[in-house]
């Protein structure tokens, strides 16, 4: 039986559990956590902890998919004086809203619904008129197994751009965009914790649409449009070298990565390092079901994914038992495996509602770190800078091997979206939408004035704890730091993942990029929209300090 705190409220069950996230980097056993039944509970929590003397720390948890400390770090003690509330036990209604006079339909989701659930909801309501039944979003993340709290709070998104073959009158930036009002718990003008209700559109919310944990949102509504159907093909017969060559601007490259964005608007490449020729992923918007395309009627495809042969896993085994000189087999054989197995199961041409091929990935999949980086850039920079990338990226791989060092073992991931542009936003007061401020894909008058419509995510996976991580990761953040400078670029952490890397301390630990990121979220904006106005928002609302970090305290200080 868990010893509770004094004072601890009776109507709400405390239990002693272990705190792991997704890569499993982040291990604390025996931490108070308990399971709010509503939003009131939540708020009685907060007040709880505010009363005790000091306070204690409360942190809303999710499905714990991420890598970055935003929730719990590797400094936590077991029994700290800290309250876990999982989320995702009772915070978890849905509602459908259907489309009305000027305004589009909805969707109305506690914050411990996953995504899952959520889009098997909206597929399944009647009253759209799309080309598959139901409601869904532009895009969405890859894993299902997110919950909606820890998606907005980290500006959650997919891959895909605007296209002529789409005619969704939706923005194509993150799903914290979509938001139209949220429901939080926050602290008044006396320091008591409450549910309030911040409407898009009105004063302060803004800044709290992507709060990366400084925050606890217990519901929000959110936009939705008709459904539709995707068609998903993949790939692997491009060399690198052509999917990511440099821009030829008298003839078109035909199997360039810009060629499948210029057609779909909806790509992905995963690269295996040591190998040639990456997996292609190329979504387009399709009525009705092409000839020689499977039907897919469910999510997750990809089991292979998930259910690596015995080659893969012995070597798996050797490279984190001090073979890594074994990294070039391994990958090889990961890629020669995902190659045949899309090709034998019929996995490389798939049709379906579009939840059925933009979910893919599950929890049992190989458990890797990743660092990342969202770029803002003219959507006609976009094959440059993935070439710049990809010869970069390479020449490390291969500098580092001569060294007989090997500090990465897993695929790389690019994807390419639109900015969170707000002109698509109906807000409940009929005025104008504001960006979300501290988005990686914040589409404010900066962004406008130098002509960005888009940005490129690069994610370099890994396994946990593979040696020389952090030197690999350090030298390529300060690769992307000199390659893509403001103002023609604005450089964005993925806040989910590692970014601001030393070689000795990892990632989360570079002052000079906590300075960096909060200088681009300060550009151009004047003090009602500035990173130096989040953060006292931020702290008005949160006025015990409950939600705040170790990460966060470090990060979210006003700018010089």
């Amino acid at each position: 039986m868990t010893t509770k705190p004094d004072g601890w409220p009776r109507n709400i069950k405390l239990h002693s559990r272990t705190y792991r996230n997704w890569s499993q980097t982040i291990v604390v056993d025996d931490l108070y956590t308990c399971e709010p039944a509503d939003a009131d509970e939540v708020a009685q929590v907060c007040n709880w902890a505010k009363d005790q003397s000091p306070p204690w720390q409360v942190r809303p948890r999710g499905c714990r998919h991420g890598w970055s400390p935003l929730t719990i770090g590797e400094e936590t003690k077991p029994m700290a004086d800290l309250i876990i509330m999982d989320m995702t036990k009772s915070l978890t209604s849905l509602e459908m809203i259907p489309a009305s006079t000027g305004k589009p339909p909805m969707v109305k989701a506690g914050a411990g619904v996953t995504m899952d659930a959520l889009l098997t909801f909206l597929q399944q309501q009647s009253g759209g008129s799309g080309t598959a039944n139901g409601y869904s979003f532009a895009h969405t993340p890859a894993p299902g197994n997110l919950t909606v709290g820890g998606v907005l709070a980290i500006d959650g998104h997919g891959t895909a751009i605007p296209n002529d073959n789409e005619n969704f009158d939706t923005a194509y930036g993150s799903l914290s965009n979509q938001i139209v009002s949220f429901d939080a718990v926050v602290s008044d003008d006396s320091g008591t914790y409450a549910v309030k209700t911040f409407e898009r559109g009105s004063a302060e919310t803004d800044a709290l649409l992507v709060h990366a944990g400084r925050l606890t949102i217990v519901s929000a509504t959110l936009q939705v449009i008709e459904n539709y159907n995707l068609r998903c093909q993949s790939r692997m017969d491009i060399h690198w070298q052509d999917l990511f060559a440099p821009p030829i601007t008298s003839v078109e490259t035909p199997d360039s990565l810009d060629s499948f964005l210029e057609q779909s608007g909806r790509v992905e490449a995963i690269w295996y390092p040591f190998t040639d020729e990456p997996w292609l992923k190329v979504w387009t918007a399709m009525p009705t079901q092409p000839a020689g395309s499977k039907l897919v009627t469910a999510p997750y495809n990809y089991p292979f994914s998930d259910n690596l042969p015995t080659i893969v896993t012995t070597l798996l085994k050797a490279l984190t038992s001090g073979l890594p000189s074994l990294t070039p087999d391994f990958e090889k054989a990961f890629a020669t495996f995902t190659k045949f197995e899309l090709s034998k199961n019929g996995l490389s041409d798939l049709w379906g509602a579009s939840m059925n091929t933009l979910l893919y990935i599950k929890d049992e999949t190989l458990r890797v770190t990743a660092n990342g980086y969202a770029i803002q850039m003219k959507r006609a920079d976009v094959q440059q800078s993935v070439h710049d990338f990809a010869v970069q990226f390479n020449d490390m791989l291969h500098a580092y091997q001569a060294k007989g060092r090997y500090p990465v073992n897993a695929p790389l991931e690019i994807r390419v979206t639109g900015l969170d542009d707000p002109s698509h936003i109906v807000t409940p007061g009929g005025g104008d939408a504001q960006t979300p401020l501290i988005s990686a894909l914040t589409c404010d008058e900066d962004a406008r004035s130098n002509g960005w419509d888009c940005a490129v995510w690069f994610d370099v996976l890994t396994l946990p704890g593979t040696k020389y991580e952090n030197d690999f990761y350090s030298e390529l953040e300060d690769w992307f730091v000199q390659r893509f400078p403001a103002p023609e670029y604005r450089l964005m952490p993925e806040w989910s993942k590692g970014w601001a890397y030393t070689e000795k301390g990892g990632a989360w630990t570079n002052g000079e990029f906590f300075a960096m990121m909060r200088e681009a979220f300060s550009d151009g904006r004047d003090a009602t929209s500035d990173w130096n106005y989040v953060v006292r928002t931020m702290a008005k609302y949160d006025s015990a300090g409950l939600f705040a970090t170790p990460l966060l305290s470090e990060l979210f200080v006003d700018s010089l």
